[in-house]
């Protein structure tokens, strides 16, 4: 998964897309917020415009219930005596907002319990046109008249079809100046954006350049905000660097020291006649593996990372030699070793790190085994994969992150000092890649090695 992970970025949430994502849905709520809110101012500037003249028809109200013998203590509603009764509509409501009179004008129209709508005005107040019958809109207007012994409500209504027009044609464009406000603001968020992260993009290309090995040091931020992070990121190459030198140092004392051994020691078998041909030979063939594994490791101690990860070497000359050395080592089980590799696939480095991976790997396999040890490749899609399968027993999943680091062993029952599997995990991650540890359907222990075929660093 590291690996896939590191081939497919784009697959976890950047920063910018967090950023717009966050500021899009901000804006977009504050957007409806404002344009709820203007529709709302829309609908009470209409209803206080047909609702401003009440005083004249108040008379016209007077007038009407004092033609039809309505006297129940109303108080001092003007009346108008020239008035015609039979024009406006309007109810006279209870406490309990049950109708006490209706105007013939609203029962001609059929409104059925017109003062049941008051309930609604105690936890509202309707500024919306009502659809009181089909295709006919009402303004309701309530006017509390305080009588000396009694309470009633004055329920006016007032024709809103116009008004319902005219405010469907105001939230209209309200809808549509909102419509061309919301992309504007979008591209305008998304340029400010894409300039702010700048800074942070440019630190993303000079990092791709250090870990590539074009770039030494990261340059001074042109955002001060990344300055301590920049800072920090130099002294801690600063410290890696130191940490390289002194190893690669040691590296080279060791590979020299060892390499005069080597020499001494095949000064002497030169010298000395009374040593067997074939012991001879096995052992100037031993001599030659380890002075070629010295020179390689002095060799990458002296070129640190770079320069080892863009030759490719062919895998199956590789495995068949350490086939007949470790043949002769284990010769006891007498393991079935048997190579599964893919057709001009070749290993994506150099010959050197493949004869250090695989010489762990298969040592490692060959002597937990019991008596069949596998080697794969093959490729999937850009990554090369090699797995090498045994039939021992295996590697607790508990344990199986923790062996690949340096001195920790899963068998301490074996010898060897917990190196040979670090050392893979090392290589693999030199070449982008990973090293996990899975079960073997032979039973006992996969060593999966998944490495880029292609460079990809960023």
């Amino acid at each position: 998964m590291r690996l896939i992970d590191r081939l497919n970025p784009r697959r976890r949430p950047t920063l910018f897309r967090r950023i717009i994502g966050t500021s899009m849905l901000l804006i977009t709520l504050a957007l409806l917020a404002l344009g709820a809110s203007q529709r709302y101012d829309n609908a009470r500037e209409m209803y206080g415009q047909y609702g401003h003249n009440f005083v004249p028809q108040l008379s016209a109200i007077g007038e009407e219930l004092r033609l039809e013998g309505v006297n129940r203590d109303l108080g001092d509603i003007p009346t108008q005596e020239q008035f015609s009764p039979g024009l406006n509509l309007f109810a006279l409501c209870t406490n309990d907002s049950t109708a006490y009179f209706v105007s013939r004008a609203l029962r001609k129209l059929g409104v059925a319990e017109p003062c049941s709508y008051l309930s609604q005005f105690e936890t509202e107040w309707l500024t919306e046109p009502l659809e009181l019958r089909p295709g006919q809109h009402f303004y309701l207007y309530p006017l509390e008249i305080e009588g000396p012994q009694n309470q009633h409500t004055l329920l006016i209504l007032r024709d809103a079809n116009e008004a319902k027009k005219a405010l469907d044609e105001k939230n209209h464009w309200v809808t549509l100046k909102l419509a061309m406000l919301l992309p504007t603001i979008m591209l305008l968020l998304v340029s400010g954006a894409v300039w702010g992260m700048k800074p942070l993009r440019q630190l993303q290309a000079q990092l791709g350049e250090i870990t590539g090995g074009d770039r030494q040091r990261l340059d001074e931020p042109q955002a001060s905000e990344l300055v301590g992070l920049t800072d920090a990121l130099n002294e801690l190459l600063a410290q890696s660097e130191h940490r390289n030198e002194i190893y690669q140092n040691a590296m080279k004392d060791l590979a020299h020291s060892l390499k005069t051994r080597l020499a001494a020691t095949q000064a002497i078998l030169g010298d000395n006649p009374d040593t067997p041909e074939s012991l001879r030979t096995e052992l100037y063939d031993q001599l030659g593996q380890m002075d070629q594994m010295v020179q390689y490791q002095l060799r990458k101690a002296v070129m640190g990372r770079q320069g080892l990860t863009q030759a490719q070497a062919e895998v199956e000359p590789v495995a068949q030699s350490l086939k007949q050395m470790l043949a002769k080592v284990y010769r006891d089980k007498e393991v079935d070793f048997s190579l599964e590799l893919q057709p001009g696939l070749k290993f994506p480095g150099s010959a050197d790190d493949l004869m250090e991976m695989l010489g762990n790997l298969l040592d490692n396999a060959h002597r937990f085994a019991i008596d069949k040890v596998v080697l794969t490749t093959r490729r999937e899609q850009d990554t090369f994969v090699m797995t090498v399968d045994d039939d021992g027993p295996g590697i607790e999943p508990e344990l199986r992150q923790s062996v690949i680091g340096r001195g920790v062993r899963a068998d301490e029952r074996h010898p060897g000092q917990g190196i040979g599997l670090a050392v893979c995990h090392e290589l693999s991650r030199t070449y982008q890649g990973d090293l996990t540890i899975t079960e073997s359907p032979l039973g006992g222990a996969r060593i999966l090695v998944q490495l880029p075929l292609k460079k990809n660093l960023h």
